[in-house]
């Protein structure tokens, strides 16, 4: 039997992986945001967002933005950087366009340690 024994298995579907630095580029842009507080009313939202679900993970309503609500189009939307940190930690947008949906495979240690930097730049704004 030739080349197959070596442990390696058909490669799998790509695991989502997320990049830290684009991550620490996308809050340092939202947190570039001073008009009227804009920057930290973004922050506080994504923080919202990406605490849920590391802090309540088991519960499905949190697993999914709904981009359509008010609070996402007047407090992300605007703002550069805010939906592709959120896209960087694992959601991804359904087809509709009308939400945001954590992947399954998104990484959970990334989750948190976004939720400490997000906490961070909340508190320093």
């Amino acid at each position: 039997v030739g080349g197959a024994g070596d442990g390696a298995s058909p490669a799998p579907a790509k695991k989502f992986k997320a990049d830290p630095q684009k991550i620490d580029e996308y809050i340092k842009k939202v947190s570039s945001y001073r008009a009227g507080g804009d920057g930290q009313k973004c922050l506080k939202i994504l923080l919202a967002y990406v605490g849920n679900v590391v802090d309540k993970s088991d519960e499905e309503k949190f697993r999914t933005i709904n981009m359509e609500n008010k609070a996402f189009k007047t407090k992300v939307k605007p703002f550069l950087g805010a939906k592709a940190l959120l896209v960087a930690v694992g959601f991804k947008q359904t087809e509709a366009g009308d939400a945001l949906v954590l992947k399954e495979d998104a990484d959970r240690n990334t989750l948190k340690e976004t939720k400490e930097k997000l906490e961070k730049a909340y508190a320093s704004y």
